[in-house]
Formats: structure tokens, sequence, C-alpha cells
């Protein structure tokens, strides 16, 4: 299935990522879970939640980080863990053809397991490429929008270069979807440094980049309390 939205994004952030610090900010946990409960903040997150899952276009980037960040505190938060319904989803994906009925299948099992794991960037890009396959322009449009505010979340936290400047995530999978994301290949290679961030090797690329680093130190944190 081709890409149709990853890399215009990606070449934008380019200036940004590797000219300059820009608008780089890492997520400021505790100051985020003390706003998502708090009924009198714009970021109060049940209302924020149900915006982004209407697929809210008037969000903000800020309105995006709070909520990816913020649902590590929610109690539908999971540490790890895939869908039932993703074995589905591929059996149709990998077909040789896809038909009208086909891709709206597709929309009924990635609507399914958005509801579950709400953030992962793989699955919202297979639903608006679906969307987009059935001509709901609107919904693509929507979807679409969701999708690059996601990423755009993910990469305002560093610049993947070394690890105090790592992007950070909420799941280990959502490496890999930044990597597809932003067009680069994984390489097989994957190693936790002494400061808890992901270290992905990627092929070889025009941009002679080796590879980027993910912060899990939350990630790792919320595992240690999943085993207390």
């Amino acid at each position: 299935m081709k890409r149709l939205f990853f890399i215009h994004l990606f070449i934008s952030l380019l200036p940004c990522l590797y000219g300059g610090k820009g608008d780089i900010k890492k997520p400021d946990y505790n100051h985020i879970e003390k706003i998502i409960v708090d009924e009198n903040s714009p970021y109060y997150y049940p209302v924020l939640f149900e915006r982004y899952k209407r697929s809210d276009t008037t969000l903000t980037l800020q309105d995006f980080r709070v909520l990816y960040y913020g649902y590590l505190f929610h109690d539908s938060y999971k540490v790890y863990g895939m869908s039932d319904y993703v074995d589905s989803v591929n059996a149709i994906l990998y077909q040789a053809t896809l038909t009208t009925e086909d891709y709206k299948e597709i929309i009924r099992l990635e609507e399914l397991i958005l509801e579950e794991f709400p953030f992962n960037l793989r699955d919202i890009y297979t639903l608006t490429n679906a969307y987009y396959q059935i001509g709901d322009i609107l919904s693509t449009i929507k979807m679409d929008y969701k999708l690059n505010m996601l990423a755009g979340a993910i990469l305002s936290t560093g610049d993947g270069k070394k690890d105090n400047t790592a992007w950070h995530v909420i799941s280990v999978s959502h490496e890999y979807d930044i990597l597809g994301y932003l067009g680069f290949q994984y390489a097989g290679s994957q190693t936790l440094t002494n400061k808890n961030c992901d270290y992905l090797e990627v092929t070889k690329n025009k941009y002679k980049i080796d590879g980027f680093y993910f912060d899990v130190s939350m990630l790792l944190k919320k595992q240690a309390e999943l085993f207390k």
C-alpha cells in the first residue's frame, strides 16, 4: 500500500530538526498530569479527548501534545498489547486486489482498534487511506490532520539525534510508526541506552542518518508500576 501523506511533513520539518532547536520542547509530565484533571483547564482530559475522538481539526499542536502524553495517566492506557483485530486488517491488506467493500471492512476494524489504541499512527494512517480509497474526502482530511498533528507532537519533543534530545513516545510501536511516517526503514538493530532511550538504526538513506533515539523513560516507569 502506498503512503499518501507521510513525506510532506518530514520535508517541512527537516530545517527544524537538523538546522536548529526550533520549537523543540520536552514534555513536562508533572505539569501535564495536573492540568488534565483540572476541570477549569482548557486541557481537561475528558473534554479534550472527546474532541480528539471526533477528529476536531481546531485542536492545536499543544492540544495534541497534552492528548498524547496525557494518555499515560488515562485509565485506558496500556504499556504493551495489540488489538485482536490487527490480524484481520492485515489479512485484507495482503490481498492482491482490494474492493470498496474490503476498504469499508478495514474502516470498521480500524475504528475498533483505535478505540483501544487511539494514538497508533500506523492504524490512523491505514484508516485515512481506507477513507481515501472509498472517496470519503471529508473523513480523509480529518484523519490526515490527526495523523500529522500527532506525529508533529512527537517530533516537537526533540530532534532524535542523541539520547538527551530523543523523541518521547508512550509506546514502543510508535517508534516504528514514526520511522515509517518519516520515510525511513528500520535496519533491524535496536539498543536501549543507559538514559532509557531506544536507539533504532535505519537503512541507508539520502540524508545520511544512521538512526534515531526515542525516549521511553515514562513507558518504563509505567511498566515498573504495573509489576509492583
